[in-house]
């Protein structure tokens, strides 16, 4: 039985089923089948054995504990009612459960065609080492996807006959139309042994699910176009940048407005006011303007004083384009004191998430060693005095200055700066300290890991990926 950290609720619900801030994964690691129970409000993760969850599953909001006793026992579980009961009271005294069948209000935006606008010059040559299936918590698979999959390699967890013993829904325990695949050491159990897609070696990359293939662009809707550009998450970005004419665009070619865009795309829209500082709105065209400037600017040999000096002019001037102008050709120096502020507070938060990891993770996953290394960077430049004044003040070439100026390239032409909750002026500034991080990561790895790891070749994409994908920033996107 889990254990769970009780709080004050209400009683038990009358027809129970997981909250749709919980998301259910199945895992397979150390030699042990299990499902995780991950509560994003918390960011607490709780361990269910395959029994447990067999029962959780059929609590769907439409039945009462009787009702959930029939469908599970229909499957082959048996439980009986009073330790049921006490089972969903402790998951509902860990802020887990809800009543009855999620309401769901349709919302059908107006349809329109809009021009997309990728990122000039950039091509995704991905190298197939398998980083990305390695380091997130969750694969998305729709409803056709998911009936692929099994065709294509239907003794993953038995998914050819049993689809609940792979897929879970993507949230809660109700079905919802799409769900996530479970995992082998923190990896898609569809990634091979030698780090290879089985879906694609057996379908090509029509096998894949979207989400995969689509993979790491990121789709913004500014209302002048849709603006397409690669998160910096993954190894692949960084090294094609090295290789401006190989690899593949991030849409197809012959893709010209998002009608050709399938609709399982996700395209975020900008409000028109754009929050550019605590106290002050910009307009989404004034944003627009900006970021073309400072994208498509010479890159800067130190980004991280650009991105100091563009939150400076920001908070002084707004978006206004010469002012960035002046910001891209006079880096400014970062403060230390106000960086490690914000580093401490990711120390805190990544030693948490170790701690919940250690739990339930191998030592072998991907995730758990990113945590860990995020931990030991930032521990390393808050405790030491001289480590943060000494990265900071690094010659040019011990830096890697084309990764870090297709960072801020790529972030200002997406919009991605403004994609969270904080204003653009502490965003840029929270940049600048992912960089310094990023730089730091080296010196508290191993040589061997450095070696056998691919994803290390570019510590600034596993540092991207990590903080968003395991819960390591504050509920506005900042450190």
């Amino acid at each position: 039985m889990p254990r769970f950290v009780p709080m004050p609720r209400s009683p038990l619900p009358a027809r129970p089923r997981l909250a749709d801030h919980v998301s259910p994964r199945r895992h397979r690691a150390r030699n042990e089948d299990f499902w995780v129970l991950h509560d994003e409000h918390s960011g607490a993760a709780y361990k269910l054995g395959t029994r447990e969850w067999s029962l959780i599953e059929h609590a769907d909001g439409t039945r009462d504990i009787e009702g959930i006793i029939a469908a599970a026992a229909r499957d082959g579980t048996y439980a009986r009612a009073p330790t049921l009961h006490e089972f969903l009271e402790a998951l509902h005294e860990a802020d887990l459960l809800s009543d009855g069948v999620a309401s769901v209000v349709a919302h059908v935006e107006p349809s329109r065609s809009l021009p997309l606008d990728p990122l000039p010059n950039f091509r995704l040559a991905c190298d197939g080492s398998g980083g990305c299936c390695r380091l997130y918590s969750t694969i998305m698979f729709r409803p056709l996807e998911q009936a692929v999959s099994r065709s294509l390699l239907p003794h993953v967890f038995d998914a050819g006959n049993h689809p609940e013993r792979a897929f879970a829904p993507l949230s809660g325990s109700t079905p919802c139309g799409a769900t996530s695949v479970g995992f082998v050491d923190g990896r898609c159990a569809y990634l091979g042994s030698e780090r290879r897609c089985g879906l694609h070696a057996a379908g090509g990359s029509r096998g894949k699910p979207l989400g995969c293939r689509t993979f790491p662009a990121v789709f913004v809707d500014d209302g002048q176009a849709v603006r397409v550009t690669p998160a910096v998450e993954c190894a692949c970005v960084l090294a094609s940048v090295r290789m401006p004419h190989e690899g593949e665009p991030l849409v197809a070619e012959h893709a010209t407005t998002t009608n050709e865009l399938d609709e399982g795309v996700h395209i975020a829209r900008l409000p028109d006011m754009i929050l550019v500082t605590a106290k002050r709105y910009c307009t989404r065209r004034d944003l627009v303007a900006w970021s073309r400037v400072v994208a498509l600017s010479p890159p800067p040999i130190d980004t991280v004083g650009v991105f100091i000096a563009l939150a400076a002019e920001v908070e002084a001037w707004g978006l206004d384009t010469q002012a960035a102008e002046r910001a891209l050709s006079a880096p400014r120096p970062a403060d230390p004191d106000a960086m490690r502020s914000s580093l401490f507070t990711l120390v805190e938060r990544a030693r948490r998430r170790m701690n919940i990891d250690a739990t339930w993770r191998s030592d072998s996953d991907l995730a758990r060693r990113a945590v860990r290394w995020i931990h030991d960077a930032a521990t390393a430049l808050v405790e030491d005095p001289a480590a943060l004044p000494a990265i900071l003040a690094a010659p040019a070439f011990a830096i890697d200055s084309v990764s870090e100026a297709f960072y801020l390239r790529a972030g200002a032409y997406g919009h991605q700066f403004v994609l969270g909750d904080a204003p653009l002026s502490l965003a840029l500034r929270d940049r600048a300290a992912r960089l310094v991080l990023a730089r730091a990561l080296p010196l508290v790895v191993h040589s061997d890991e450095r070696a056998s790891e691919a994803v290390l070749r570019y510590p600034l994409a596993l540092v991207e990926a990590t903080l968003r994908g395991h819960g390591l920033l504050s509920r506005d996107g900042l450190l």
